[in-house]
């Protein structure tokens, strides 16, 4: 995993529309929005992670407001 935030400044500037698709606001992304690549994803209970191999890791806990 590269040690690249890309994607959380991303998505948590605002640059890209969050949530990805607005019928389900809660779900995970799984094709990361910069690079078009399947993530990575690990689904817990109460959190989720999704992780590109070349734009870094977005967590769920980050886009609570």
């Amino acid at each position: 995993m590269p040690d690249n935030t890309d994607l959380a400044d991303a998505v948590l500037s605002g640059e890209i529309p969050w949530p990805l698709d607005p019928t389900r606001p809660y779900d995970a992304p799984r094709i990361c929005p910069l690079c078009q690549r399947r993530m990575v994803v690990k689904i817990s209970p109460m959190a989720w992670e999704a992780a590109c191999s070349r734009h870094g890791i977005l967590r769920s806990e980050w886009l609570e407001r």
